[in-house]
């Protein structure tokens, strides 16, 4: 598990090599952890929680759609 499988999901997606249309505005990070896996990109909640963090810390933004609603279920963001 990695944080750098995060980093390769969130780009297939928005190359469009993995379809996004599983994901929304009101998706969960074990949406995300499934759809990784499903694509031979294991990662943990941890992980993902790195990634979200790191993107915050370096003020760029969060992945869309689904970016700021597993932050704040997650803890790193407020509602």
């Amino acid at each position: 598990m990695s944080k750098s499988n995060v980093e390769d999901l969130e780009s297939k997606l928005v190359s469009g090599a993995i379809s996004a249309d599983v994901l929304s505005k009101d998706s969960t990070p074990a949406e995300l952890i499934k759809l990784g896996s499903e694509n031979g990109l294991a990662f943990s909640e941890d992980d993902l929680a790195s990634f979200l963090r790191l993107r915050i810390a370096n003020a760029e933004s969060l992945p869309r759609p689904w970016g700021w609603a597993v932050a704040r279920q997650l803890g790193l963001v407020r509602s």
